[in-house]
């Protein structure tokens, strides 16, 4: 809802309340907990949207080795969401969440370096080995659930 160009987060109930309450006691702990609290933060999710504070919680998990957390926190260094924009940085947090196989840091990475953007060389040849490998790995990914 917004109130003079002002985000505010939709009121919760008494369960959505818990689950929020839940989440900030495990996010020190389990990085999945910082990563799911910190994405409810970025987008207003039963709580205010807090880009800053969003930012920290996805980069505290990304620290503790989460491959989408990774990619998330590549994607807000290059769009300067809640931190200085980093590009440098950006390209690390992206091919860490690569070399971890996670599918849509490898798309990332495809797109990239078939644009030769992010300081990429501009190469198809590995852009579309990048894409294999991203498809590789939804395929695992749906083998899990």
């Amino acid at each position: 809802m917004f109130c003079g160009g002002v985000a505010h987060a939709q009121p919760l109930d008494a369960a959505d309340a818990a689950v929020m309450a839940r989440l900030r006691q495990a996010a020190a702990q389990d990085p999945q907990a910082a990563y799911d609290l910190g994405r409810m933060v970025r987008n207003g999710i039963g709580t205010a949207r807090e880009p800053l504070r969003a930012f920290a919680l996805i980069a505290s998990s990304a620290r503790r080795g989460h491959a989408p957390a990774m990619f998330t926190v590549s994607t807000m260094l290059a769009a300067g969401e809640g931190c200085t924009a980093d590009l440098a940085a950006s390209r690390r947090w992206l091919e860490a969440a690569a070399e971890l196989e996670h599918p849509e840091a490898l798309q990332q990475m495809a797109m990239y370096v078939q644009e030769g953007a992010l300081g990429y060389p501009r190469d198809p040849e590995r852009a579309a080995q990048l894409l294999r490998e991203a498809a590789h790995a939804m395929t695992h990914r749906a083998q899990a659930h």
